[in-house]
């Protein structure tokens, strides 16, 4: 698996302190377990990392933000800059992915409530550094 590390940001009570925890060399059941644990304040986003991942740095990585039945994805990686996942006959009204700090919306063409797609991506990535060739990807 060429996901070298797994970062989960991690939010307090207040939503404004965060830290990151960091699994290297993460095994499926490590993304899965990260990926379940979204919850759009707590546990807003995890990062698949396949380079060198820095803490400065959103480069060569999977991000998956949201929770409870909610995610966006965005990619970065190889000869791939900034796509993100997207479901054009969906609408244009903003979906919140994030809500503590700063928070995070998009148009809800960009967002998908299909766990089993998260996953797809998300193990399709981790396997071959790529996006899932089947999902419709647009450049951000």
């Amino acid at each position: 698996m060429p996901v070298k590390c797994l970062t989960n940001v991690v939010y307090g009570e207040s939503g404004r302190d965060w830290r990151l925890e960091k699994t290297f060399n993460p095994g499926w059941d490590h993304i899965v377990a990260a990926i379940d644990r979204l919850d759009k304040f707590h546990y807003p986003w995890v990062w698949l990392f396949i380079g060198d991942e820095t803490e400065d740095a959103t480069v060569e990585c999977l991000t998956i933000m949201g929770g409870d039945g909610v995610y966006w994805l965005g990619l970065s990686a190889g000869k791939y800059d900034q796509l993100r996942l997207c479901s054009p006959n969906k609408g244009t009204h903003e979906v919140k992915v994030w809500t503590s700090d700063q928070g995070f919306a998009d148009e809800e063409r960009y967002v998908t409530y299909d766990r089993d797609l998260v996953l797809r991506v998300a193990r399709y990535f981790a396997e071959t550094g790529e996006p899932l060739p089947d999902a419709l990807w647009e450049p951000v």
